[in-house]
């Protein structure tokens, strides 16, 4: 019985951290593609991957999902802009899902952001 719940527990907590790893490495790489494109830090460059009416939707989708994971408040006007809560239109617009799940973590409405700490560390500095 203990044996079970130990190998259970350490099942759990790997599928966990390989998880985060995952969540911290589509921050980077998305990232580092805005900042490809737009000047700035990862947060600016994201906001302005966001907001470009001529970058590819799948793009900007992904931007807005990295600026959710990031919890940085100077996101919050520019995803509030896009939110309409409408049914989605990935062709023609934002991803409403994606965009209402990014505002819920900015505004710390889902009280479960203390997995970011096991992937912070995968980001460079930017102060």
């Amino acid at each position: 019985m203990i044996k079970t719940s130990i190998c259970l527990f350490i099942a759990l907590f790997a599928f966990i951290a390989v998880a985060e790893v995952m969540i911290g490495s589509g921050v980077r790489s998305f990232s580092h593609a805005a900042q490809a494109q737009f000047p700035g830090k990862r947060v600016e460059a994201l906001i302005a991957m966001v907001e470009c009416e001529s970058c590819d939707m799948r793009d900007r989708n992904h931007a807005v999902w990295a600026l959710g994971q990031l919890d940085d408040p100077r996101a919050l006007a520019v995803l509030e802009k896009y939110h309409t809560g409408e049914e989605c239109d990935h062709v023609h617009s934002l991803c409403q899902k994606t965009l209402g799940i990014a505002l819920r973590h900015l505004r710390h409405e889902d009280n479960n952001r203390g997995e970011a700490l096991l992937w912070r560390w995968m980001l460079p500095d930017e102060s």
